[in-house]
């Protein structure tokens, strides 16, 4: 995950958790915000026991104390508003909802695809008696356990539909992926793809890697590829 582009401070937090705490829905916050409140409490930590070190007993160090404390609690508390916001969507969307998903930072769109997915599973499991399909960890040979953590990361917010392609220095390297579901249309990093449930498709690594990653594609290795 990249590092966040501008330090979170105790005035944002309690902001997001008021509004967070007070609406029914999901607020809008920023895309860094956990990576932003990870750094946050790592900075108040270490600020706090250094003046712990100069003084114990000090005004500053009480403060900084009580303030990684209040913080710690926001945000967890943040965290979970969220988490059953975003759990009740993904079974508004099992019951055929159109959810918006653009407040969702990539953590909590994670967590949605897998929960929407564990939902419907069980669903078919329980009133159709059809089980799971198990899903297979990464073929052997597959491009996607190498791929760039940057590229994979801009390619999952261009298959969210929270960016838009960059410019790309040189071609991608491509992979050969079946489609598992109707899809909206993805601005990709070369062209805008239009892809439909059961297409197999030759997309540039970062974005075929991005739909395996929200179990949106299959990659099909080529033979050639596969190890012994």
């Amino acid at each position: 995950m990249a590092p966040p582009l501008e330090p979170l401070n105790y005035k944002e937090v309690t902001e997001i958790h008021r509004k967070e705490k007070n609406s029914p829905d999901l607020v809008e916050v920023r895309r860094d915000l956990y990576p932003a409140f990870r750094d946050y409490i790592e900075r108040l930590r270490k600020e706090s026991e250094e003046e712990i070190k100069k003084d114990a007993l000090s005004f500053k160090a009480t403060s900084m104390t009580n303030e990684f404390k209040k913080v710690s609690a926001k945000g967890n508390q943040i965290f979970f508003f969220r988490m059953r916001k975003i759990t009740s969507m993904a079974t508004r969307a099992s019951e055929g909802s159109k959810m918006d998903l653009q407040r969702l930072t990539e953590e909590e769109r994670e967590m949605y695809d897998q929960v929407l997915r564990a939902i419907n599973e069980c669903r078919d499991l329980s009133l159709e008696g059809k089980a799971p399909v198990p899903r297979n960890p990464a073929p052997s040979g597959s491009v996607c356990a190498t791929v760039d953590q940057g590229q994979l990361r801009q390619a999952l917010s261009m298959v969210n539909g929270k960016s838009h392609a960059s410019e790309q220095s040189k071609p991608a390297e491509r992979v050969l992926v079946r489609i598992l579901d109707d899809l909206p249309e993805i601005a990709g990093m070369d062209r805008p793809y239009r892809l439909a449930k059961n297409d197999v498709v030759n997309l540039p690594v970062p974005i075929g890697c991005a739909l395996i990653k929200r179990g949106k594609a299959q990659e099909i290795v080529p033979f050639w590829r596969k190890a012994e």
